[in-house]
């Protein structure tokens, strides 16, 4: 972590009696000076910003070159008095900077990389683009099984912010080294992918073209993509010359890691540790379903300040209010109804937990089955069921149990706009009851696309369904004409 100085400026006196302490040597922050007269004595006395933008102006050592200023101007002026983007850049980045930042710092690489997730999705872990990359470092499924993110039905490494941040800085690190210790050249290949900047380098080179980044012809997407992080690097550096004001956001962890023992029940967890559900989802995006993964890994993030009591709850707990796993060796005469039926679990989820794409089971071979109370608590997940009364709607309904009228009609598969009917049954769960991978959030449905030539406001919103006007106000665009290609909106459907 870098340290800051702050001078302590002290006086030293020195009598010119016989008693007075002849010549005193005194060294403090590697001077030496003499107590003959009266000293200031400035001492570095070393301690961390409070403001963790502080923290990484200090550092921020890439620039647009002289000749790329006028260039880059088209990213700047979207910044430049625009105080609610600004809001939303420091929102954005309160949950997971700090920790994108302190990796970058402990592998000595620039702290520019710690800033990648706000260009690649505003550090939200639920963004998917239409390519089908995801979570802050918008990593594709080929890309991260390749640098070792684990996906399964029960996780997916992509969206767990500290796998997936360690896999990002891998794969930066080794693009630098690709790219002869070029950092602009390394994340350009971040995004467009090595084999593409290669071509362009090695196209500029047969034509006697520099090869900066700034000189190569690569996608659309590729060549806004190093400015837009510059251009915030800029603000970030000087926010007075944006004339914006950057909301500060604390130098201290937001998340700490937690071991768990097993496999843990995430409505559980979020009891244990006397927290909302949602914040529970929120720290840990990369578990897919209503528990983690049974085969790892292992550990939950917690806001700073509750794993001692949650540790506490979770150790006083009985082994057998967990989910636990037995390998159940298929019998002669078995088949998949009569095995869940003896688990009490359903057909359908015995077959994704064991990635089955039939119903055809074979003797003397092995499945996974879960058992234990919180399993069998999860095969029917707190639902009630409400009759509708004469009078009710939608709006009320949710008033009384304290829900959204969108997870009513989510779980019910109702349109908003039909009336209900009298005695018609409405299922009523928690509000933070995660059914399978549907979880009834706005933030998980966000989409990032990358505007195409010939694309217009109304015609994005036409394909998805959606208003321009949303459009619009979502990516803070105040004249719909001045979008272009390679720019990423962000769509919630």
């Amino acid at each position: 972590m870098n340290k800051y100085s702050i001078a302590l400026s002290l006086a030293i006196l020195c009598s010119c009696s016989s008693t007075a302490i002849s010549k005193e040597v005194i060294q403090l922050d590697s001077k030496v000076i003499t107590a003959d007269s009266p000293k200031i004595i400035e001492a570095a006395i070393e301690e961390a910003p409070y403001d963790i933008w502080e923290r990484i102006r200090t550092d921020l050592t890439l620039t647009i070159p002289e000749d790329q200023i006028a260039a880059t101007s088209v990213y700047r002026e979207r910044l430049y008095s625009n105080q609610t983007a600004v809001n939303r850049i420091s929102k954005s980045g309160q949950r997971y900077l700090f920790h994108t930042l302190s990796r970058a710092q402990e592998l000595n690489l620039p702290v520019e990389l710690a800033l990648l997730p706000f260009v690649e999705s505003e550090f939200n872990p639920y963004a998917k683009s239409v390519d089908g990359a995801t979570g802050i470092w918008q990593f594709l499924p080929s890309t991260g099984k390749e640098w070792g993110l684990k996906s399964n039905w029960w996780y997916d490494g992509k969206k767990d912010v500290m796998a997936s941040t360690e896999a990002a800085l891998k794969f930066l690190t080794y693009l630098n080294e690709k790219f002869e210790g070029d950092w602009l050249l390394a994340m350009a290949a971040y995004n467009a992918g090595p084999t593409r900047v290669n071509r362009a380098i090695r196209k500029n080179k047969n034509a006697g073209k520099p090869t900066r980044f700034w000189d190569l012809n690569l996608p659309k997407e590729t060549t806004a993509y190093v400015p837009k992080l510059l251009v915030l690097c800029e603000l970030i550096r000087d926010p007075d010359s944006f004339d914006v004001h950057l909301p500060s956001i604390a130098n201290r962890a937001y998340f700490q890691k937690v071991k768990i023992p097993g496999q843990l029940d995430l409505m559980q967890a979020a009891d244990l540790a006397g927290l909302k559900p949602e914040t529970i989802y929120e720290l840990n995006p990369g578990f897919n379903q209503w528990a983690t993964d049974p085969s790892g890994p292992h550990y939950l993030l917690l806001p700073i300040g509750v794993s001692d009591r949650f540790i506490t709850q979770l150790d006083s707990l009985d082994q057998n209010d967990l989910v636990r796993w037995d390998r159940y060796k298929i019998r002669r005469g078995d088949n998949l109804s009569r095995i869940a039926s003896r688990y009490k679990i359903e057909v359908s989820v015995l077959k994704e937990i064991n990635s089955m794409s039939s119903d055809l089971i074979v003797a003397g071979k092995e499945i996974m089955v879960p058992r234990g109370s919180a399993w069998a608590n999860k095969q029917s997940p707190r639902e009630r069921t409400y009759k509708v009364a004469k009078g009710d709607s939608l709006w009320n309904i949710s008033k009384k149990f304290k829900v959204s009228i969108e997870d009513i009609a989510l779980w019910n598969e109702l349109k908003i706009e039909k009336p209900l009917q009298i005695n018609q049954a409405i299922k009523i769960f928690s509000r933070y009851e995660r059914i399978r991978q549907d979880i009834p959030s706005k933030q998980l449905r966000t989409m990032l696309y990358p505007v195409k030539s010939g694309d217009t406001v109304s015609r994005i919103a036409s394909k998805f369904d959606i208003s321009s006007s949303q459009i619009q106000e979502w990516n803070e665009i105040k004249d719909p004409s001045k979008i272009f290609p390679g720019q990423v909106l962000k769509l919630f459907l």
